[in-house]
């Protein structure tokens, strides 16, 4: 807490609320010049306790579907095994690690049509091979909500928050869900859409740091010096030896920038860049844009997940309209699926108690579990372009994608040792003290 002063909680506050305002619209908030929040943020930054800014993106609207799998595990190496093999499917999405009644691994993968057989054929494997004992699935149904929790507002004096009588309001909510939008067609997208989705919901740092907050000028600029690289490395490597190959990575950016910047008759290379590609990335791909914290300082909070079964259609039209229409004082996921509710929210003790009677006296079918978010035990993919065939404009789903080269990956990192100091062959007690110490650090999938 001594690294945070009341400007600094100021200045967080606002960011977590109005993460893509400019600087001069956000410093006007606080009476401070533009100036001087640049400097904080990025002394912020510095330290540690601010991270760049990402945004996730809507997987429906380009014909991916979420999968949600809890997989359950009784040893301890479990964890290690089961971390390394999800990381190699090609559709994961993010994974964190599980604990309370059971332990395990909560994951969702985001995956194309159709591809339910083959996604069975490798959760099967994994119990097979003993990286988990079982594992639970469930669909999506496309209805998430996700608000981040609200730090100290030091601008007005804090409201009591009354827990009970919010509950109450989900009572007076539509029991129908909001209709959906429509996926996009796939045969309109090119592939700097894909390249845009990928850079504006991490961040990344190639002379420049790209995310959410970026510019277009900018992004045209990056964009742009980046094609001109890469087309001349190019040219160079089909004249001279291996030096000047271009890796996988960059052969997949080429490709994307190339279709752009080898049109010729642009005449407005912003105004294009805008209309083609910008404006519908963050119109209709682009959700949740949030700035990251480190927490560790200033709050001692945990975070349960709430698994709720057997809800009836209309409670769940309730359950999500409230969360999404009434603002509650924690930081929440909710997600809804064909076999119940996902809930996620981080909050104080004494809030947790009384959300844990409200949850027991409202369901009849739920699991409390704590979610783990330290270190390798909770990670998170960025959107991966090149599960996409661009010659046949649409996802790749054949079994060699999404099977054969994901389980040969899993089972080279068994033969090459690739799990830390972990070894598969050797009895537990042998392994115990290295995945204690890995256990304790936040690691895990690979030392």
């Amino acid at each position: 807490m001594d690294h945070l002063n009341i400007l600094d909680m100021k200045i967080l506050h606002v960011l977590q609320n109005y993460p893509l305002e400019p600087y001069s619209k956000q410093a006007e908030k606080l009476n401070i010049s533009p100036q001087t929040m640049i400097r904080r943020v990025k002394a912020l930054q510095k330290k540690e306790i601010l991270r760049n800014p990402i945004a996730s993106f809507v997987p429906e609207r380009i014909s991916l579907y979420r999968y949600g799998v809890m997989f359950s595990i009784s040893s301890l190496h479990q964890f290690t095994l089961l971390q390394n093999a999800l990381s190699e499917h090609k559709y994961i999405r993010a994974y964190n690690r599980f604990y309370g009644e059971s332990f395990g691994i909560y994951a969702h993968f985001e995956l194309p049509e159709n591809t339910e057989q083959l996604f069975n054929e490798y959760l099967e494997h994994l119990v097979e091979q003993e990286y988990c004992d079982s594992y639970f699935t469930m669909k999506s149904m496309g209805y998430r909500f996700t608000r981040p929790q609200p730090l100290p507002n030091y601008t007005q004096n804090p409201k009591p928050f009354d827990l009970i009588s919010y509950w109450e309001k989900r009572l007076s909510k539509s029991t129908s869900l909001p209709r959906l939008p429509s996926a996009i067609d796939l045969n309109t997208l090119e592939p700097l859409h894909f390249q845009l989705l990928k850079d504006l919901t991490t961040s990344v740092k190639n002379g420049i740091v790209i995310d959410i907050r970026t510019k277009q000028t900018d992004l045209i600029k990056h964009y742009q010096d980046k094609y001109k690289h890469l087309t001349k490395k190019n040219q160079l490597a089909a004249n001279s030896s291996e030096e000047n190959k271009l890796t996988h990575e960059e052969e997949s950016m080429l490709f994307n920038l190339s279709e752009f910047f080898d049109d010729k008759n642009l005449h407005n290379t912003k105004v294009e860049f805008g209309r083609r590609y910008y404006n519908l990335v963050m119109n209709n791909l682009i959700t949740n844009p949030r700035w990251n914290f480190s927490r560790k300082l200033f709050e001692q909070h945990a975070t349960r997940a709430y698994f709720i079964e057997n809800v009836p259609e209309k409670e769940k039209a309730q359950i999500f309209r409230f969360f999404h229409e009434e603002n509650i004082p924690f930081q929440s996921h909710l997600e809804l699926y064909n076999k119940g509710i996902f809930l996620r929210l981080t909050m104080p003790p004494y809030d947790e108690s009384n959300i844990n009677y409200l949850i027991w006296s409202t369901f009849k079918d739920y699991k409390i579990y704590s979610l783990d978010f330290f270190g390798k035990h909770g990670l998170y993919w960025t959107f991966e372009y090149e599960n996409f065939d661009w010659k046949q404009k649409k996802w790749r789903v054949d079994k060699e994608w999404m099977l054969d080269s994901t389980i040969a990956k899993i089972n080279d990192k068994l033969i090459n040792g690739n799990f830390g100091k972990y070894k598969p062959d050797q009895p537990e007690s042998n392994n115990q003290a290295y995945l204690r110490k890995h256990i304790a650090n936040g690691n895990g999938a690979t030392a």
